[in-house]
């Protein structure tokens, strides 16, 4: 488990807002949190996402690591496949976006999500954050497939993984140079014989979970000791 922290606390700074978020948002969050002194980032590692049900104690650990200070605890993920069920709450309580996975704060609503959804569902998302990592198909694959099962076996493994998938999505979040990680993008769709297609992200949602506002329609608050369920989020 990595788990890097980037913090705008000036010294002598007290109860700050603090972000346990997937590493994935870093170029978004650390592009809008600035220098600002009530804000500390707490990044967890996006590898976390391949065990979801390893997830919510070490989302857990962080929460209980930030009790003693923290001002104020807000995540940044979504449901991710179940891995913030059972987080349990601090004694400042707990702000969710009310999301199914992180796609939908990168695309800035669940409204976005839902007609892009409909509208084209064999659809692979990537965001700055996967591909610097290496966390596009191409780099999985080389990184998890190849030295497992040698290249034959692994470009065939990863093309039949993504087989019903149409499109290959790069979502510009404007929070990064864009230019080497298009050409990785676009190196995905080419391999993988996908329509490659560019658009817009958007940052409010990023933007309201560092800053708020928190409304109810898209936060979770979970009150002092309240666990998590994903019935808070499936019901939307």
């Amino acid at each position: 488990m990595h788990n890097t922290q980037k913090s705008s606390q000036a010294p002598g700074q007290r109860n700050p807002r603090v972000v346990i978020a997937c590493r994935v948002m870093k170029p978004e969050l650390d592009a809008l949190a600035g220098d600002g002194p009530d804000i500390e980032i707490r990044y967890l590692d996006q590898n976390m996402h391949e065990k979801p049900a390893q997830m919510p104690s070490v989302i857990q650990a962080e929460i209980d690591d930030v009790e003693v200070y923290a001002g104020q605890v807000v995540l940044g993920y979504g449901l991710c496949s179940n891995g913030i069920v059972g987080v349990k709450a601090p004694q400042q309580g707990l702000i969710i976006p009310r999301v199914h996975d992180c796609i939908t704060l990168f695309l800035g609503s669940r409204a976005i999500y839902n007609k892009v959804f409909y509208e084209n569902p064999g659809t692979y998302y990537l965001t700055p954050g996967w591909v610097e990592d290496r966390k596009d198909p191409l780099g999985y694959m080389e990184s998890t497939y190849l030295p497992k099962m040698g290249r034959e076996k692994a470009e065939w493994g990863i093309r039949e993984e993504l087989k019903n998938y149409t499109r290959i999505v790069m979502i510009d979040t404007q929070s990064a140079d864009m230019e080497p990680l298009r050409k990785i993008a676009r190196e995905n769709a080419r391999f993988l014989d996908k329509e490659y297609v560019e658009i817009k992200g958007k940052k409010e949602f990023f933007q309201r979970i560092l800053y708020g506002p928190y409304p109810d329609a898209d936060f979770i608050h979970l009150q002092p000791g309240e666990i998590m369920q994903q019935e808070m989020i499936i019901d939307v």
